[in-house]
């Protein structure tokens, strides 16, 4: 079996967004796709989300179908979810639900076949410690929408082959991701722990009174996320250091960045702060109803993706 497109489906164990993701993902590629989901009306439910996002998603390849070609989905019992060239994950974030769904399916499955997961932040060492194949299994944490965005974190445990990582990464760069390698295992790998080390100095300044909510969320918006456009923070602090780049920001910043660390703030959602969050919501939502806001995320994450360069 190949990892790399061809006919062989993929198998899905559970279909809700991140799940969904996955499906949209493939199916918009033309690849088959087996869902393993037992609550009931989980196929209605997908295909209800891939009717809803579709227009987005078609946007993200050339000569995509119009529709979502349903008839590459099918919703099976685990233990006709094989063969399959590959297994996203998708249960809910519990050590325990990821452990027995690895094993719920293993039987049913190559014993070659790579295991994904989609956690964002479970340790993979101890997610695989009770598969009877703990060598197949990886990490491989999309981002929302997973149709558009592009990056995938890619972690191995400790029992994990290294081909499988190799292979899973190929796979994930012909599937035009753009796989990035965390090379230790950390709570919350890498995109949730920068964008936590944000929220917790957001949840400070509001819990303090330094800002308001709408300045906040202007801070980022209009501040901090078209500089973002360019490179990640590395770039942004090598862009303060004027033509000498890194050097010329370490020599003229690194005694102020220390004394801005020092003061940052470590706030606890004690039951006071938890009120002003939610206060802080209401005021920046209004209205406007969840899902009104998410689809207006995913449509212009699929903007902003289409005018980033393809991966290498």
């Amino acid at each position: 079996m190949s990892l790399h497109g061809g006919d062989t489906p993929v198998g899905l164990l559970g279909g809700g967004t991140v799940g969904g993701g996955w499906a949209a993902t493939y199916l918009v590629r033309r690849r088959p796709v087996r869902l393993v989901d037992p609550a009931p009306g989980a196929l209605a439910r997908l295909t209800g989300y891939l009717g809803a996002v579709w227009p987005s998603v078609r946007r993200t390849v050339p000569d995509a179908p119009d529709t979502p070609p349903l008839e590459l989905l099918q919703l099976v019992p685990v233990e006709e979810l094989g063969p399959v060239a590959l297994v996203h994950e998708n249960v809910p974030e519990s050590v325990e639900a990821k452990q027995e769904a690895y094993r719920s399916i293993e039987p049913f499955v190559g014993a070659d076949v790579p295991v994904l997961s989609s956690s964002g932040g479970l340790m993979p060492s101890e997610l695989q410690a009770r598969m009877d194949r703990p060598e197949r299994f990886v990490v491989a944490h999309p981002q929302n929408p997973v149709y558009a965005l592009a990056l995938v974190e890619v972690l191995a445990g400790k029992a994990t082959s290294a081909d499988v990582v190799e292979d899973v990464l190929a796979h994930l760069t012909d599937l035009g991701k753009r796989p990035v390698l965390v090379r230790r295992e950390v709570p919350g790998y890498l995109t949730n722990r920068l964008t936590f080390a944000m929220l917790r100095e957001a949840v400070h300044l509001i819990a303090e009174g330094v800002v308001d909510a709408r300045g906040l969320e202007d801070a980022v918006v209009h501040g901090i996320t078209p500089r973002l456009l360019v490179g990640g923070p590395l770039t942004s602090l090598a862009l303060a250091g004027g033509p000498d780049g890194m050097r010329g920001a370490m020599r003229s910043f690194a005694p102020t960045i220390e004394q801005w660390w020092s003061d940052l703030g470590t706030p606890h959602l004690d039951d006071d702060v938890r009120a002003r969050l939610i206060a802080a919501a209401d005021e920046i939502l209004g209205d406007r109803p969840i899902t009104e806001v998410l689809a207006a995320r995913d449509a212009a994450a699929v903007d902003l993706a289409a005018r980033r360069e393809p991966v290498e």
